[in-house]
């Protein structure tokens, strides 16, 4: 067997795992290793793997799945949170200070923000949250103007769109909720993917997209830009490695981080 081969039946197995224990009761690692013909030892493996990633948390022989939004009275934070968190540290290697910089309204790319506090930079943004990020002392921070929406406090519509086309930016950051080969970078909002999509035509360097595995290979509803449009893709190591092959095949600069 290949290796690539080896690779494609772990992500196989370890997908039918998740739906395996995706209920309310706990499955015994013993059932499941059974179940996919596997030693305990290569269940523990995937199963660590799967925890590392805030899928699953398992204990005492018994695996369930885990909800991976940030809940402890401990003030700990989940496998997914960590790996946001990971890509987000990973940013400001790729931005030159002084620069202008898009970066649109995901919440990853407000983690971003705050890392890049480290240098001076002019970041305009249609994240309203982007005022309460930690900052360098020369950074300037100008939002788009346009129409909040809520949840996400993100500044959409005409306004926001006028103002972005009087722009050019160096580099673009931009988060998304799928990125791949079939469907190029998408997003579940119609009024982000016009805002995001013009970020990146206004770009004069490099857009950086970023996405946890969960976005990787995966398209959303609203196109925003084809891989064309996208030069570095910051994801973690828990992304699927065919997907990551690919799309380093159409000439993206894809660094998988590990936290």
């Amino acid at each position: 067997m290949t290796v690539k081969n080896s690779m494609a039946n772990v992500q196989t197995r370890r997908e039918k795992i998740l739906s395996a224990v995706d209920q309310s009761e706990p499955v015994a690692v013993e059932g499941l290793a059974q179940r996919f013909n596997v030693s305990i030892t290569t269940l523990r493996r995937d199963l660590k793997a799967l925890s590392d990633m805030g899928q699953v948390k398992w204990h005492h022989g018994l695996v369930e799945r885990t909800n991976v939004v940030t809940a402890s009275n401990h003030g700990s934070r989940s496998g997914i949170e960590l790996i946001k968190d990971t890509i987000a540290a990973a940013v400001p290697a790729y931005i030159v200070k002084n620069s202008t910089l898009f970066v649109n309204s995901s919440s990853l790319c407000w983690r971003a923000i705050n890392q890049l506090a480290i240098m001076p930079l002019t970041i305009i943004t249609n994240n309203i949250k982007a005022t309460e990020c930690v900052r360098h002392p020369e950074t300037s921070i100008i939002l788009t103007g346009g129409e909040i929406r809520y949840p996400k406090e993100s500044l959409v519509g005409t306004v926001a769109m006028q103002i972005l086309e009087t722009m050019q930016s160096d580099y673009t950051l931009i988060g998304c909720d799928g990125i791949s080969i079939a469907g190029g970078v998408t997003t579940q909002n119609i009024y982000e993917a016009q805002i995001n999509s013009t970020m990146i035509s206004r770009t004069k360097q490099k857009v950086i997209c970023v996405a946890d595995y969960r976005k990787v290979g995966v398209t959303s509803n609203y196109h925003v830009a084809d891989l064309t449009g996208v030069d570095i893709l910051i994801t973690d190591n828990f992304a699927n490695e065919k997907v990551v092959r690919n799309l380093r095949r159409q000439g993206i600069d894809v660094i998988q981080v590990s936290n």
